[in-house]
């Protein structure tokens, strides 16, 4: 008899943990990613990573994600995808099938979104991303894939609107980008946006992405009088860029580059060299947005750089922007159903986040621009639209600086 009741007892107690074991289980929402842990693409992967965490961490402390009154948990599956487009879509199958992820967060770049987002749409598994901002993302007909960056070819449209206002007003521009899909887009459209504003293209050059010698290219430049370079290429590229323009005395009224000038890398990188070079970016630490996992911008940003020791950029302001929808648009569908999700998440309108109200085109990319940066006394400042910092234009000489 003592046995009989002794097993039951036991009985009993391994139901309620099995049972309470499950429930918790349950009481989770997975969101899995497939980004750059390593190489060409790992350090600015990183900054995505590092965002995720921290925004999955803030809505966790929130009390989670409420679904129809039963409060879930976001956790987070990571694999590396090693910077290869093909790695990342095979992992990203891994997340749908083996880990039986809920959601996807993107990768970072636009040529292994365009894959990862692919396998995605095969599952009918919505994928935000912030890392990837070509057209060809979005212009497959892809119902599942929703992006946070503004079009490629918009990027630098501000920057040449800031050069319109400037004095002296340079006639003469040189435009490099690499052979990706994100920085193609980026050239050709600023190509068109530069000669629809009346300057001369004087050299319009593809270079091998991962590129590292830039002399023939500064040289061409150089030589052809560009009185302004804008470069659309990545951090490694960027840092090259720079340090050879110096060896060649190359010092146009302004530098530009797309990827770089916001991280906190490419300025320890290059050190003093880094400072007047102009950048543009989705999102500047200047803004203040109010916030719906922070309270607003600021307290966003100081309360990552006290966690990560770096200030946060457009890339990490992105991937926080990222898990905040999915919260807004899981909690509005009042389901973890994949399509009502979906659904939800292509109706976002006006979500206010640190990275600005949140609202997509029917082909789901961001309704969005650009703002100007430049390096300044080491810090990135927003110079256009106005924010308070004055631009240093044109730029002083290499041996004045």
């Amino acid at each position: 008899m003592f046995y009989r009741k002794l097993f039951l007892m036991l009985a009993s107690f391994l139901l309620v943990f099995a049972f309470s074991f499950t429930a918790y289980a349950e009481n989770v929402i997975k969101l899995g990613s497939a980004i750059s842990f390593t190489g060409a693409k790992s350090r600015t992967g990183k900054l995505y990573v590092d965002s995720y965490k921290f925004a999955v961490e803030r809505v966790n402390e929130m009390g989670g994600v409420n679904v129809n009154g039963k409060n879930y948990k976001f956790e987070l599956v990571f694999y590396d995808d090693k910077s290869d487009p093909t790695e990342s879509a095979r992992l990203v199958e891994k997340l749908i099938t083996v880990d039986k992820v809920d959601f996807l967060l993107g990768p970072y770049s636009s040529g292994i979104t365009i894959p990862a987002s692919i396998v995605a749409r095969r599952y009918r598994i919505p994928m935000i991303e912030g890392g990837g901002a070509s057209t060809k993302i979005f212009d497959k007909g892809n119902e599942y894939i929703f992006g946070t960056l503004p079009r490629a070819g918009d990027y630098f449209r501000s920057t040449l609107e800031f050069l319109t206002k400037q004095n002296p007003k340079p006639e003469k521009i040189a435009i490099l980008y690499a052979d990706d899909k994100f920085d193609v887009d980026v050239g050709e459209g600023a190509k068109a946006a530069a000669e629809e504003m009346g300057f001369k293209v004087v050299e319009f050059e593809k270079y091998s992405e991962g590129a590292s010698d830039f002399t023939s290219a500064i040289t061409k430049a150089k030589d052809a009088g560009a009185e302004a370079t804008l470069v659309a290429g990545h951090t490694e590229e960027a840092i090259n860029f720079v340090q050879q323009s110096k060896e060649l005395n190359y010092s146009p009224y302004l530098l530009a580059l797309t990827v770089g000038p916001s991280e906190a890398d490419f300025r320890k990188a290059l050190g003093k060299d880094a400072e007047y070079i102009y950048g543009v970016a989705s999102w500047s630490a200047e803004m203040n947005f109010e916030g719906y996992l922070f309270e607003d911008t600021q307290a966003f940003v100081k309360q990552f750089t006290d966690k990560f020791g770096y200030d946060p950029d457009y890339h990490n302001a992105s991937g926080i922007a990222d898990v905040a929808i999915y919260k807004d648009a899981i909690e509005r569908a009042g389901s973890l159903d994949p399509q009502k999700v979906r659904d939800a998440i292509a109706a976002t309108s006006g979500l206010k986040t640190i990275y600005g109200p949140i609202d997509f085109m029917d082909n789901g990319q961001i309704i969005g621009s650009s703002v100007v940066l430049q390096i300044l006394d080491g810090k990135v400042r927003q110079v256009y639209p106005a924010s308070g910092y004055d631009a240093v234009y044109p730029v002083p000489e290499w041996d004045k600086r």
